[in-house]
């Protein structure tokens, strides 16, 4: 993988975006287009560069809400990076809207579950009662995770890939969907 500072600039425009939206749709619980990027940005860019987006993304969230506690950036962190991994590696070849609509709804229950072992043990909670109380929010933000990739994948996917093949950014053959 070769770094450029124009692939680092578009991979900062691409951390603010999901930092910002993130930021704005944070009154509504659990409702973000955070899976939707990153899942955006894994197809166009790859897995690596997602990666260091996801990791950057954690640690800013994290700051700027004042929340730098191992229990919460942990969790953060490695469900953020799953993103990436799994598309990167296991479901590499997941490239049709519908399989990674259905990628984006496993992954709000993936995502919750990652936080219930750390909250568990810092606060001494009971892991089943914790996951049933969790649930509501689990499938809330699978639900915004796969109306999102359902809603705004094809679209964006297709405008992005014709912008980035231009600055010979990505590999538009490698990265059609």
């Amino acid at each position: 993988m070769r770094i450029r500072i124009f692939d680092l600039a578009v991979m900062a425009i691409f951390t603010a975006i999901i930092f910002v939206v993130e930021q704005a749709l944070s009154f509504i619980p659990n409702v973000q287009l955070t899976v939707f990027f990153f899942i955006l940005y894994t197809r166009l860019l790859g897995m690596k560069k997602t990666l260091f987006i996801a990791v950057l993304h954690t640690l800013l969230d994290n700051m700027y809400m004042g929340t730098m506690i191992w229990h919460l950036v942990l969790p953060m962190m490695v469900g953020w990076s799953l993103i990436p991994i799994l598309l990167g590696t296991v479901f590499k070849n997941a490239r049709s809207v519908i399989a990674l609509t259905l990628f984006a709804f496993g992954f709000g229950f993936l995502y919750g579950i990652l936080f219930i072992p750390f909250q568990a043990y810092v606060w001494g909670y009971d892991l089943w009662l914790y996951f049933i109380y969790d649930l509501p929010f689990e499938f809330a933000m699978a639900i915004s995770g796969a109306l999102s990739v359902a809603l705004l994948y094809q679209p964006v996917h297709f405008y992005l890939n014709q912008e980035l093949s231009k600055y010979d950014l990505i590999d538009s053959k490698r990265y059609v969907s």
